[in-house]
């Protein structure tokens, strides 16, 4: 089996997983490159993961640009908001399964990778002010509701998600929650969408708009 130096190539790999710190240290917790502070994003090497954002068209395509791509959101660039909406728009999850789950291999988390920068980018751009957190909501949010109203076709945990809409308090989402609620409520028990988000839309809707269920 190939390494994913040989399935890349050096330099893509370098420019992807090889960092060093301040005092020129090799980084090995990943996590350390996506949450640094503003000031140690390597701005140099931005443009070049852009250019690593490429349209998918076979699955073992998917790979560089969507690692490009999680560690353009983490550094709060648009340009993986961009290129995420291209992705659901396309509707990449056809191609096959990019991202197995690692205990029920048969569904795919592509999307909720996608959730997940999502996130990461929009914590970068609202602890670096208020004005570029409200302006990375107001950017999030033609995306994040094209990925909850998959909730309708492809199986996918959305939980993470609708705690940080509840915990910032983004009552723009209620119309696509309700929607994803009723589709929802009309599954079987053992769908696992409904067994894994309903709960979270439920109590979320109670919270906010309770006369929602009278009105059933």
């Amino acid at each position: 089996m190939s390494s994913l130096q040989e399935l890349m190539g050096q330099e893509i790999y370098d420019l992807l997983y090889t960092h060093y710190d301040r005092d020129g240290c090799l980084v090995d917790d990943m996590d350390d490159i996506f949450y640094c502070e503003n000031e140690e994003i390597p701005q140099e090497r931005i443009p070049k993961l852009e250019a690593l954002l490429k349209p998918i068209h076979d699955p073992k395509d998917s790979l560089i640009p969507l690692e490009a791509c999680r560690f353009l959101a983490a550094w709060g660039s648009e340009r993986a908001i961009d290129y995420y909406e291209y992705c659901v728009d396309y509707r990449i999850d056809k191609l096959g399964n990019l991202e197995p789950h690692r205990l029920h291999a048969f569904y795919d988390t592509t999307y909720e990778g996608f959730i997940s920068s999502v996130r990461h980018y929009y914590a970068r751009c609202a602890d670096t002010s208020f004005s570029q957190g409200e302006y990375a909501r107001k950017r999030i949010f033609p995306l994040t509701t094209k990925i909850l109203l998959l909730l309708c076709e492809v199986t996918l945990d959305v939980t993470f998600f609708i705690q940080l809409v509840s915990h910032e308090g983004w009552k723009e989402y209620l119309p696509t929650l309700k929607k994803c609620f009723l589709y929802l409520d009309k599954q079987s028990d053992d769908d696992l969408n409904k067994q894994w988000n309903i709960d979270a839309i439920r109590n979320l809707i109670l919270e906010w708009e309770p006369e929602f269920f009278s009105s059933e």
